[in-house]
């Protein structure tokens, strides 16, 4: 399997566990993006020469902060969900693991803080050397399913 494929299998894995917490802070800017209020001082300056403009410095305030706006809640919702769908497809491929299989990515990749190869092998009753060969066919397996 090629290293970077495993590399970003499991950075994928690692970052499980943060994905909901991601999605909350989504939520919230997006809700703080909605009820935004862009306040600009009013400015005294002398107009040197009228103009033919229909519009004034507020109305086209307005029109470009809700461009803006609508750019930034429409990234915020695509991330979102990209986040949404990425923690459904690994919810499915653990699905497919052996019970073993499955303790050992829970233990190494979706416990906060991430436990060592030792602590690992001592609960699922293997060596380090085995836990971590199994690993590589996990993740193996795990990225072909993914990507």
């Amino acid at each position: 399997m090629e290293e970077n494929k495993f590399k970003k299998t499991e950075y994928h894995l690692y970052n499980y566990k943060d994905i909901d917490i991601l999605n909350q802070l989504a939520d919230i800017k997006i809700k703080k993006l909605k009820n935004d209020i862009n306040i600009k001082a009013i400015e005294y300056e002398e107009r040197t020469s009228k103009t033919n403009k229909f519009n004034s410095e507020v109305e086209n305030e307005v029109i470009r902060r809700e461009e803006y706006i609508q750019i930034e809640l429409e990234l915020l919702q695509q991330e979102k969900e990209n986040r949404i769908n990425e923690k459904e497809l690994i919810n499915k491929v653990m699905e497919l693991l052996e019970y073993d299989e499955k303790k050992l990515v829970e233990l190494r990749y979706f416990s906060k803080p991430t436990k060592s190869w030792t602590s690992i092998a001592q609960e699922l009753n293997q060596s380090v050397d085995n836990c971590i060969k199994v690993r590589r066919k996990i993740i193996s397996r795990i990225s072909e399913l993914l990507f």
